[in-house]
């Protein structure tokens, strides 16, 4: 198997990692639109992708949890997590930044 085949699909069919996110939700977050602070964090419209990665975790309807690149109208899903096949369980995540989650990783 290649390397670029292993990367995509993981290690085995019941455990994925997902590239980092920036940070974490810590409640529900009543609008998936424009730039606000998640965890201490603000990231802008001047930051990377890489930069604007959430994890939303904590929202009361589960279907809006996952991850999402925030950005200045609605956040969009992120690529490694916008179809059926991107979550098996097992799918680790892990935190850079935050005041309560940073260093944190997530299933």
């Amino acid at each position: 198997m290649s390397t670029v085949t292993d990367r995509r699909q993981g290690f085995s069919s019941a455990l994925a990692y997902k590239a980092p996110i920036r940070c974490a939700s810590t409640a529900n977050i009543s609008s998936l639109s424009g730039y606000q602070t998640v965890d201490g964090i603000l990231p802008t419209s001047d930051d990377t992708e890489a930069r604007r990665r959430v994890l939303v975790k904590d929202q009361t309807t589960t279907s809006q949890n996952g991850i999402w690149v925030m950005g200045a109208t609605a956040w969009v899903r992120a690529r490694d997590f916008d179809g059926n096949t991107d979550f098996v369980e097992g799918t680790r995540v892990a935190v850079v930044e935050g005041t309560a989650n940073a260093g944190n990783s997530y299933l």
